[in-house]
């Protein structure tokens, strides 16, 4: 006699769209592929009693996402079957671009149902309609009926959204805010510490060939050394003290280059006017994206940080 089961898929709804349940008879080797509802169900009928390895596998994950035994009686009525899936397998998963209706379960369970009807399709006027031609039809209508809900699940035209991509656009949001928030920051913090270095070899340099005083230089120096202590500090904070600096060295420079005028055109002393001057010219930057766009103009006038900081080293 044969049996029939029913499964249901439960845990994660999203995943019924694209699943795919494989039934192995452990005696006879049969394999029944069938793709389950939306809802998760999917009906077997008029297979082997006995024992049958399970598989559930999906599209987005390389490993079966469920594998069991379960035993089918040989009785007229299925046999209930739960299988549980589990979320946890489709966390930090691509979301595949699949059609918005599925109708292979549909048409191949309308054709299991076709089927079934055939052996007793031929009744001659007058012969008996046994118990067993009732129960097959009976169970082929059935399946029709529930066949048609699913389909007008499927196809009817209506309003609906989808949390599950909502949910993934947000996690996949929320990823790229952390990253870009802490690569931003870490590419500023690297730009002010080159531009600290830039200016702090440009100025030993300067300070050596105008032959300033230990006073001045200790002050100078200092300014440079405060900018390091403040790497992590806002763009605001930065780029004032930035600003006050750059003034200051022009105050300096001028002062300097008074005494020693032969030593106004040397690179050190030029290349730092022209930074210092960047610095006192944009004043406070309200951004990163400002401070930025700062350093890129003082490291056009000064040709070039990197390769001048690496040199020096």
């Amino acid at each position: 006699m044969k049996g029939a089961i029913n499964l249901q898929l439960q845990g994660f709804p999203a995943a019924n769209r694209d699943a795919e349940v494989t039934l192995v008879n452990n005696a006879t080797g049969q394999t029944i592929k069938r793709n389950p509802f939306l809802d998760g169900s999917l009906a077997v009928r008029d297979i082997d009693a006995g024992l049958w390895d399970v598989r559930v596998t999906h599209p987005n994950v390389i490993a079966p996402i469920h594998t069991g035994k379960i035993r089918v009686f040989p009785q007229p009525r299925p046999t209930f079957v739960p299988i549980p899936i589990p979320e946890i397998v489709f966390r930090d998963t691509p979301i595949r671009d699949i059609p918005d209706a599925n109708l292979a379960p549909v048409q191949q369970a309308v054709r299991r149902a076709a089927d079934s009807l055939a052996p007793i399709s031929a009744k001659a006027p007058g012969e008996v309609i046994r118990a067993s031609d009732w129960n097959i039809l009976a169970g082929a209508v059935q399946d029709l009926a529930d066949n048609m809900l699913q389909l007008t699940n499927l196809v009817s035209p209506r309003g609906h959204d989808h949390p599950e991509i909502a949910e993934k656009i947000a996690e996949v949001q929320d990823n790229v805010r952390r990253f870009t928030e802490a690569f931003g920051r870490s590419l500023l913090e690297f730009r002010r510490e080159l531009e600290a270095e830039f200016l702090r070899q440009r100025l030993t340099g300067a300070l050596d060939e105008l032959g300033a005083p230990q006073a001045t230089r200790d002050e100078l120096l200092g300014r440079v050394t405060q900018l390091g202590t403040s790497l992590q500090a806002e763009s605001t904070v930065f780029t004032a003290q930035l600003a006050n600096t750059g003034n200051r060295l022009l105050t300096t420079m001028a002062e300097l280059t008074t005494a020693r005028p032969e030593a106004a055109a040397s690179p050190n002393v030029r290349v730092l006017q022209q930074v210092a001057q960047q610095y006192v010219v944009s004043g406070t930057a309200t951004s990163a994206d400002a401070e930025l766009k700062l350093y890129n103009r003082t490291g056009t006038a000064s040709g070039g940080k990197i390769s001048s900081v690496v040199s020096r080293r």
